[in-house]
């Protein structure tokens, strides 16, 4: 039988410190490798992870617009320069994570998926597939992509996650954050909590502190998991700082973080 497939995201603002340029969360890295690697162990799931792009892909996307393609003022050095950059972090999450046990493998988004005007058009899921016949976990991340119409833009590391859990039919999609989960207005006491389960007609309260995110930050996370769990993804939202807490989602341990509703 077919072990039970989980897709986790772990979001920029958990692994790197968007506060300074290139400045990863080795620590947690690491943690969270240990985490993974005790998850598989205890409990019979593949695993594909897809990070962030976080101090390190963000500020020079924005600097370049590498959104916008050969449209973006930096040209190609957009591309160029956001993609070394992106090698870089994914060489650096690989290495902790694999400091913490997890036997993985860094397959670059920019190989395997192609967009038109911004939007998935191919995907080549074999080299995950074989990944994960052999027993790898399979990384990948947010990246700078070959588009027919822009030339390149930007894939967001949610989006990713979202189409990869909907076409692969996983059975969950974390999305590990370095909050606690999706934040709403408390209408009793005026105050903000986290929601348990978050709705299309509730509203977001954002928390102070955040960077700008060239992706879209935590409303394009909740877009793109509305758009798994409509497909019957059980998708949450979670702190990946509290420990042993990506564990538990994993092994489908009830944790504190917010279930989407659809």
């Amino acid at each position: 039988m077919k072990p039970p497939l989980i897709i986790v995201k772990l979001g920029g603002s958990l692994i790197t410190d968007k506060s300074r340029k290139f400045n990863l969360n080795t620590e947690v890295v690491k943690r969270l490798g240990r985490e993974l690697t005790e998850a598989i162990r205890e409990s019979r799931v593949d695993l594909i992870l897809v990070h962030g792009g976080g101090s390190y892909a963000h500020p020079v996307a924005k600097e370049y617009s590498a959104s916008d393609g050969l449209r973006g003022k930096g040209g190609l050095k957009g591309f160029v320069e956001t993609s070394k950059v992106v090698r870089m972090l994914c060489l650096d999450v690989l290495s902790n994570l694999m400091e913490g046990g997890l036997m993985a493998v860094s397959i670059p988004a920019s190989s395997i998926f192609t967009t038109r005007s911004g939007k998935i058009s191919t995907c080549n899921l074999e080299p995950m597939l074989s990944a994960l016949r052999l027993g790898l976990v399979p990384i990948t991340s947010g990246d700078v992509i070959f588009d027919r119409d822009l030339g390149f833009t930007v894939l967001s590391g949610d989006e990713i996650s979202s189409y990869l859990a909907i076409r692969l039919r996983a059975k969950r999609l974390i999305f590990a954050m370095n909050v606690d989960g999706v934040y709403v207005r408390d209408w009793a006491t005026g105050g903000i909590k986290v929601a348990e389960e978050f709705s299309h007609k509730m509203m977001i309260e954002p928390i102070g502190g955040e960077v700008e995110d060239v992706t879209g930050g935590i409303a394009r996370k909740i877009e793109e998991g509305f758009a798994a769990a409509e497909a019957g993804v059980e998708v949450l939202f979670i702190s990946g700082l509290a420990e042993g807490r990506l564990k538990n989602a994993v092994l489908g341990l009830p944790v504190p973080g917010t279930r989407l509703k659809p």
